[in-house]
């Protein structure tokens, strides 16, 4: 996953409205720490770049260094699962 990659959630994953999971066919993933916010993003048409922006907005204080090493990883970690993909 890059900066300029933009993810998107596989057909049949979806973040439950209430609680901090994501649904997957396998079962149920839980989601810590601001998780869910970056979930809340990928939408198939940002990239990762606005993502870390966004948060950044809405973490006042927080490093952008921190901010996109800690997302991209994430984001790479679910694709590896099979969560996310890259939108081509």
């Amino acid at each position: 996953m890059e900066m300029n990659s933009i993810p998107m959630v596989v057909r049949g994953c979806r973040l439950h409205p209430t609680q901090d999971v994501l649904l997957m066919p396998e079962g149920t993933l839980e989601l810590n720490g601001p998780s869910r916010d970056v979930l809340t993003r990928v939408d198939g048409n940002r990239d990762v770049a606005a993502i870390v922006q966004e948060l950044l907005q809405e973490y006042e204080g927080a490093e952008e260094a921190e901010i996109r090493t800690d997302v991209l990883a994430l984001l790479q970690d679910l694709k590896d699962r099979g969560v996310l993909r890259e939108r081509t």
